[in-house]
């Protein structure tokens, strides 16, 4: 089993990298408020929704993908 997920890729494919910086900060906005209310099952959501950004992120930074790029804009 690979590293990242096909949602992860997906996503990585779908958004661009400021969309993909953009909703990782808005999640990230989320968690902290969610943190301080205490609410347990939220905050395991909102950490799996921060989680899926966090990874296309990432994915969209390894030679597979950026090589996968370079091919379709020739």
């Amino acid at each position: 089993m690979g590293f990242f997920k096909f949602q992860h890729k997906r996503l990585a494919k779908k958004m661009s990298r400021a969309d993909l910086m953009d909703a990782y900060y808005d999640s990230e906005m989320a968690l902290n408020s969610l943190s301080y209310d205490g609410n347990v099952k939220e905050l395991k959501k909102a950490m799996k929704e921060h989680g899926k950004y966090e990874y296309a992120m990432l994915y969209q930074n390894t030679p597979k993908f950026l090589n996968r790029k370079r091919k379709r804009n020739k």
